[in-house]
C-alpha cells in the first residue's frame, strides 16, 4: 500500500513493496522515511538514488493521486503535572481500643 509520495516517488508501507518497485525501476533495496509518525519504506538505497531516476520513470510507475506530502519526525512531549500534598488533614487513624 502506498502512504504517500515523496518528491513524487511512492512510499510503501512495506519493505517488500520497495523492493519490488526498486527492481521494476532497475534499482536494488531501500530506505526508510517517516511519515505522519509512521516508517515507510521507499525503493533505492537512498533518497537521492531514486530521485536521480524520477525523470526516467514512466507516469505508470508515479502514483496521480496519492495524499499530500507531509513528513515529520516522532516527537515526545512531556505534560506538566500538578505538585501532590504530602501533609495529612483532619484526625489521625485513632489508635484502636484497649482492655
Amino acid at each position: 500500500m502506498i502512504l504517500t509520495t515523496i518528491d513524487g516517488i511512492p512510499l510503501y508501507s512495506t519493505t517488500v513493496e520497495a523492493v519490488a518497485h526498486a527492481i521494476r525501476i532497475g534499482l536494488q533495496g531501500y530506505h526508510e522515511h517517516i511519515f505522519r509518525g509512521r516508517v515507510g519504506y521507499m525503493a533505492g538505497v537512498n533518497h537521492n538514488e531514486i530521485s536521480r531516476t524520477l525523470p526516467s520513470l514512466p507516469n505508470t510507475m508515479q502514483p496521480q493521486s496519492a495524499p499530500p506530502v507531509i513528513q515529520t519526525t516522532p516527537t515526545t512531549t512531556t505534560t506538566p503535572t500538578a505538585p501532590t500534598s504530602t501533609g495529612s488533614s483532619g484526625g489521625g487513624g485513632g489508635g484502636g481500643g484497649g482492655y
